[in-house]
């Protein structure tokens, strides 16, 4: 039986048909252009290298090139004197990617979605060009594509202006039309008059004056229906140009140079033809790269910034990852990337743009309130998998209870074409319709980049005031956030923006992310020291320093550190970290030497200098290597022997050092005296003054007894450090996401190889286990300390898993319907239970350090030192450890992997037990070092920086980014408030306090070397010391 359709849809699929012929007519007199020769390469390789190089080989249209690598074009040809008056493009397409450089400059990208480069629009006939083409035979949603590409198009044509006019209208009319009510006035009305319209071209006579003609005729019959406005309660959108292009993702990125380049030409050639485009770029890092290769592009982009044209937003460095950057780098991002704007361009942003980032601590509305952001606006939450969230404009309130306005784009898309359906969602999905006019859309492609093409631009111009549709404006995103600023009633959301979705990214190339924590901790200790030390003469490296941050901050991105990236983009971190740990160790080493060139360390033997970098008085391990093979025993500053353990080349001591400064010991020739020890330790025992903790034959923990409150840890029957391996196969996004379904199938690491005693002695011992399952091998030292109240479990792996999660279990006989979890500059609480869709969603979580779960009178710490993803169900603690994707990266985390995780049962709770400090102190060991003998200025042991309070964390010293000064920061990470006194033993003449961008709020009485303020919860306080 024939397929039934109303008469209206028979219409409709005429329109189309004939919209189709008519588009064909929109470009004539098609001359192809011969002179093309091209030349492959591997090589990332500059413009000057690669025209001077020879091998160039001649192409014609329809000829292979590439096949996984890169290339280069040269083209040359003339337009024809017949194109005397017109407009003329050049029709080009190479199947991938490409540059069009123009006398070495960036003239226009290339790629599928831009084909049509505009010549002039009044030739004079027989202008001569000579283009360079820089192409990549790859697209960017296939990295590892290796096929040959075809040199499909190369032709010079002429432009009717009037046929192109008149096919945008008949598209744009024709889209309204399909997505109208069926029983709209005005969608009949649409179908009637198109019909009327196509019925008038002439398909038969198709030479200019004849197309122009019938165009002219044909599009007079439309303009009724254009001329129709929006209805008086239309709502209003705020449009804008934008590419999101990822600084790395399935590219490295040496190529997202080249993809600012042809993103950012084309911007500037559309400019030149649409005085009304207005196109926002965020991240000060892409800016930076093109100001590096190329400068002339640079300089036209200032221009149009100047014109307020091109919108510069986002106010971070790179569009980076919230969960996993420590609170202190997504200050930089703001800072950095803020002060990069100022600098360059005058222009103080105020919006954080993050359309694409994988979730949003709660800790981020005061770090943008204090930086002198005040709006924010992401899609990536109505990604979720099991709720949508509520809102579109709403304020988002932090954990400290700072808010800022926030908006969602409607159709959560950041890479929009505007079309009439588009549009229609947009108002469809716009929550708070019913009190605010104004929505945002961004339009454009992106991800890989490329940015608006005319046909964004037709549309949009069709758009802008037409019934049926939302109005249309081109608009700044800082404009559009000014104009909802105010809008009454708005709605609320308190806590984090968690994404039900990508929670495998807390874990995804585990190596990139242990890199991130340690150089973030390595640079905190490189600036504290080197502030300390300028206070003694030294020269703060600022800007050895700063140049590291940069590249710091550029891994952050958040396709690089969330670890969903391809394999190119690691093998570029993995040369890059190692150079930015370098310098921050030889900043460090060189900050330390110059502040024991002060100490007075004069005493028999070597003095040792212990420094702790932390801001509270601490008990901890230190470590020395030894000048030479003998025995030797350590006094500590009141000339006491203290214990020590031994390897032959090492020696280890327990030392009390004073909060953000040193003590010095002694190394002594000699046989350390015999010291009773307090540990004891067993092939199935681990005892000290805190825990005993005993071990099945299999090697896991049975029972962990906290001795303060004798209380058993492991619940009856249960067994904790439990290794668990996890099928890990995600529906869709494979290093992305750890789905739901994958508690379903899992097998438990039982099987022992080795089990024996490693280290005995007063300072620590430990237990040495070894196993093996599937293609992998497991190393583990189980250690206790004599002063310590911390199980730590240090652990090698070789890891070779396909598709599979590797978790350690700790089950704790602890009653809690919430678990406590580290985030920046404080912490949250996630249910334990799956009560509601919103608590099942978060089935994985990020935490940083730590995570504690506690009722009343005691709980357990769960500690780590370079790891993010956390499940606490019920009473039992599950640390993420391992991940084994294949997709982007095949070799995702294969290999060898070291981290550290440790357990800490305790009396009380988190606060109680200090788990902030001892969690920090996992992760900041004291710097220590042999020192040879003078007689200095500073004594013995010394504090340079103390905080009376002992919820208040000292989290940075670094020098002012602008001025001779030194900034402190500090944040409160208890949830209390507290009246806390700090003391400088560095000189100094005034205190300010300041704000994240280090801008005066207001002068802070001091006395004597120290002041005195107030902090509320998890408030984060900046200090500015004026020497």
């Amino acid at each position: 039986m024939p397929f039934q359709q109303t008469k209206e849809q028979i219409f409709l699929r005429k329109i189309f048909r004939r919209k189709e012929e008519i588009k064909g007519y929109v470009f004539t007199n098609r001359v192809p252009v011969t002179e093309i020769t091209v030349r492959e390469t591997p090589l990332f390789e500059s413009y000057n290298d690669a025209t001077r190089a020879s091998g160039y080989r001649p192409i014609k249209v329809g000829e292979q090139w590439g096949g996984g690598t890169n290339a280069w074009f040269k083209l040359s040809f003339r337009i024809p004197q017949e194109f005397r008056g017109r407009e003329v493009f050049f029709l080009i397409d190479i199947d991938g990617e490409g540059c069009l450089f123009l006398n070495g400059k960036p003239y226009h990208g290339i790629d599928r979605n831009h084909t049509e480069v505009f010549l002039t629009g009044n030739a004079r006939g027989g202008e001569e060009f000579d283009f360079v083409i820089d192409a990549i035979s790859k697209h960017w949603m296939n990295f590892k594509d290796q096929s040959p590409k075809t040199l499909r198009r190369a032709e010079l044509a002429t432009r009717n202006k009037e046929v192109w006019d008149y096919w945008f209208n008949l598209d744009y009319l024709h889209q309204l039309a399909e997505v109208l009510p069926e029983d709209s006035p005005r969608r009949a009305k649409i179908i009637y008059t198109l019909n009327e319209s196509i019925d008038a071209f002439d398909y038969t006579r198709i030479d200019d004056e004849s197309l122009s003609k019938s165009a002219l005729r044909a599009n007079e019959l439309l303009q009724p229906l254009l001329e129709c406005k929006a209805a008086s309660s239309a709502t209003n959108v705020a449009v804008h140009g934008h590419s999101h292009i990822d600084v790395a993702w399935l590219w490295p990125y040496a190529e997202t140079r080249r993809k600012c380049a042809r993103t950012f030409s084309t911007v500037i050639r559309l400019m030149d033809v649409y005085p009304e485009y207005i196109f926002s770029q965020s991240q000060a890092q892409l800016y930076q790269f093109v100001k590096e290769d190329h400068p002339e592009l640079y300089a036209e982009i200032k221009q149009r910034i100047k014109e307020g044209r091109w919108d510069v937003t986002g106010s971070m460095w790179v569009e980076a990852d919230c969960n996993l950057c420590s609170g202190e780098s997504l200050v930089r991002q703001i800072l950095l990337g803020k002060n990069f704007f100022k600098d360059e361009f005058g222009i103080e942003t105020d919006v954080l743009w993050l359309p694409d980032v994988f979730g949003y601590s709660a800790a981020l509305p005061q770090i943008l309130k204090k930086a002198g952001i005040n709006y924010f606006s992401t899609i990536k939450i109505n990604w979720s998998q099991l709720n949508r969230f509520p809102y579109t404009t709403f304020y988002w309130q932090g954990i400290d209870g700072t808010k800022v306005l926030a908006h969602f784009p409607p159709t959560t898309d950041y890479n929009a074409l505007p079309t009439p359906q588009k549009l229609l969602e947009q108002v469809k999905y716009f929550v708070e319709k019913d009190r605010s006019d104004w929505s945002l859309l961004s339009y454009g492609w992106g991800d890989g980049g490329g940015g608006p093409e005319p046909r964004h631009l037709e549309y949009l111009r069709r758009a802008k005031d037409l019934e049926g549709l939302p109005r249309c404006h081109q608009m700044k995103v800082s404009d559009f956030f000014h104009k909802i600023d105010g809008t009454p009633d708005l709605p609320e959301w308190i806590g984090e923006l968690y994404l039900e979705l990508h929670r495998g990214t807390y874990t995804t190339q585990a190596r990139n992310k242990r890199f991130n924590r340690k150089v973030e901790l390595l640079y905190r200790d490189a600036e504290l020291l080197s502030s300390v030390a300028s206070g003694f003469g030294y020269q703060y490296p600022y800007e050895k320093l700063h140049r590291e941050w940069q590249r710091i901050l550029c891994n952050q991105f958040h396709d690089v550190l969330p670890g969903s990236s391809v394999r190119a983009v690691y093998e570029d971190t993995e040369r890059m970290y190692p150079e930015i740990m370098a310098v921050g160790e030889g900043v460090a080493e060189a900050a330390a030497d110059s502040i024991c060139a002060h100490i007075d360390t004069v005493g028999p033997g070597d003095a040792i200098v212990v420094v702790n970098s932390l801001s509270w008085d601490r008990r901890d391990v230190a470590y020395v290597d030894l000048p030479s093979p003998g025995d030797y025993t350590v006094l500590d500053p009141e000339g006491r022997e203290v214990p020590t353990q031994s390897d032959g080349s090492k020696i280890w001591f327990t030392a009390n050092v004073p909060s953000a400064g040193y003590a010095v010991y002694r190394l002594i020739s000699g046989k350390a005296a015999e010291i009773q020890g307090q540990l004891s330790v067993s092939p199935d025992l681990l005892e000290n003054r805190f825990f005993r903790v005993k071990l099945d034959k299999s090697g896991l923990i049975a029972s962990i007894i906290e001795k303060a409150s004798g209380r058993e840890v492991v619940p009856e029957g249960q067994r904790a450090n439990l290794l668990q391996l996890f099928e890990d196969k995600p529906n869709d996004f494979d290093a992305w996401d750890i789905d739901l379904f994958y508690e379903e199938k899992w097998d438990d690491i039982t099987q022992l190889e080795s089990c024996e005693v490693v280290e005995k002695g007063p300072v620590s011992a430990a237990l040495g286990l070894q196993r093996r399952f599937g293609k992998s091998l497991v190393k583990q030292t189980i250690r206790i300390y004599a002063d310590i109240p911390r199980i730590d479990f240090e652990t090698w792996v070789d890891w070779h898993e396909d598709h599979k999660c590797l978790k350690v279990a700790f089950p704790v006989d602890v009653n809690a319907s919430k678990a406590r979890y580290e985030i920046q500059f404080g912490n949250v609480e996630r249910a334990t239970h799956t009560n509601t869709s919103w608590d099942l969603a978060r089935f994985e979580v990020c935490a940083h350090k730590w995570a504690d779960i506690s009722e009343e009178g005691f709980g357990v710490s769960l500690m780590n030192d370079c790891k993010y993803g956390h499940h606490t169900k019920h009473n039992v603690m599950r640390l993420t450890l391992l991940r084994s994707p294949k997709d982007p990266d095949e070799m995702a985390d294969m290999g060898e992997h070291v981290f550290t995780y440790s357990l800490m049962p305790h009396v009380g709770d988190y606060i109680q037990a200090e788990t902030v400090r001892r969690a920090y102190e996992l992760n900041v060991p004291l710097r220590s070092r042999i020192c040879g003998s003078s007689r200095g200025d500073l004594p013995k042991v010394h504090s340079f920086i103390s905080v009376d309070a002992p919820n208040v964390v000292l989290e940075t010293v670094k020098r002012a980014e602008k001025e001779d000064a030194t900034i402190l920061r500090l944040y409160e990470c208890h949830n209390r408030r507290a009246k806390v006194t700090l003391t400088l033993k560095l000189p100094f003449k005034t205190v300010y306090e300041c704000d994240l961008m280090e801008r005066n709020i207001g002068e802070v009485h001091s006395d004597a070397g120290c002041f005195t303020f107030d902090i509320k919860p998890f408030e984060i306080k900046t200090f500015k010391i004026v020497k």
